[in-house]
């Protein structure tokens, strides 16, 4: 079922509610279960005569929690000691909370407009990747960036929507805000390329990390660390997730870039795991790289 942002639109009225001495923690307790949602993410903002307001905390929530959901919630509030609810209350809210007063008869099909509408915007917002570039050399402009043309030319050819997302500093605030940023403007993928070396100027990996804990890795190399300039112990790329999109961690070098492209291509037109993307991925860059040296 799909989630929907509440954005500013967070308040519910609740009309012809009678208090005295009522717990309002308890009011709202009981307000979060009709609702389906956190106790602790619902709150009494105000409580007069004749109405109660409850402020929604949660960013996001699933909409069958709130559709048709006008009677439960009256209920609910009916059975909190010190309440009294009229025959004729009601629950008010703008935006997407407005949905809690559907008529019951129209729930079903709300549901089912909302589950298709979901499906094509998953399935458009699938299809669109962001290609962002770390590196100093690459945010001067000292170098060419290449590899945004080589993700169009490869993922654009198998009908995916491409889109250069610039560069960045080897900086994990500066890799996490752009990333979070494109998760935002509706990119299904985000492939990153450079940073995932051994060096301590390579942050792409830790960086993702803080996105995605579960970030999964494919070592394409292993140093002592110490040795040299290496202060890790692996060169790696990651695959992870952020809400609905993919993000995926290649190397720098438009050859590796290339090599690794038609594996990425195919593991998410075949819904493979993060893990096995990740694998896959850092077996066909581990062939090229023994190849070249």
């Amino acid at each position: 079922m799909p989630e929907v942002e509440l954005l500013d639109k967070t308040e519910v009225w609740v009309r012809g509610v009678a208090l005295e001495g009522a717990n309002l923690g308890r009011l709202a307790e009981s307000a979060a279960r009709a609702l389906l949602l956190h106790p602790e993410s619902v709150f009494v903002t105000d409580a007069r005569d004749d109405h109660v307001v409850f402020d929604v905390l949660q960013p996001r929530l699933e909409l069958a929690s709130i559709v048709g959901r006008e009677a439960d919630l009256l209920a609910a509030l009916a059975r909190v000691p010190g309440v009294a609810v009229a025959e004729d209350a009601s629950v008010h809210s703008r935006g997407v909370l407005g949905m809690i007063g559907t008529p019951p008869e129209q729930v079903e099909p709300t549901l089912a407009r909302a589950e298709r509408s979901d499906q094509r915007l998953r399935q458009y917002v699938s299809s669109r990747v962001a290609v962002v570039s770390t590196g100093p050399e690459v945010v001067s402009g000292n170098i060419d960036d290449t590899n945004a043309a080589a993700v169009a030319e490869i993922m654009g050819g198998a009908g995916f929507e491409v889109t250069a997302a610039g560069a960045v500093a080897d900086d994990d605030d500066a890799i996490v805000g752009r990333v979070l940023r494109l998760v935002s403007e509706g990119f299904g993928v985000i492939i990153t390329t450079g940073g995932v070396g051994a060096e301590d100027k390579d942050r792409t990996i830790e960086s993702l990390r803080r996105a995605d804990p579960e970030l999964a890795t494919g070592i394409l190399a292993t140093y002592a660390v110490g040795h040299g300039r290496h202060v890790k112990p692996h060169v790696q790329i990651g695959v992870g997730r952020v809400q609905w999109t993919r993000v995926i961690a290649l190397p720098g070098p438009t050859r590796e870039v290339r090599a690794a492209l038609p594996v990425v291509v195919r593991g998410l037109q075949e819904h493979w795991s993060d893990a096995r993307l990740a694998d896959q991925i850092a077996e066909v860059l581990k062939q090229l790289l023994r190849q070249h040296g």
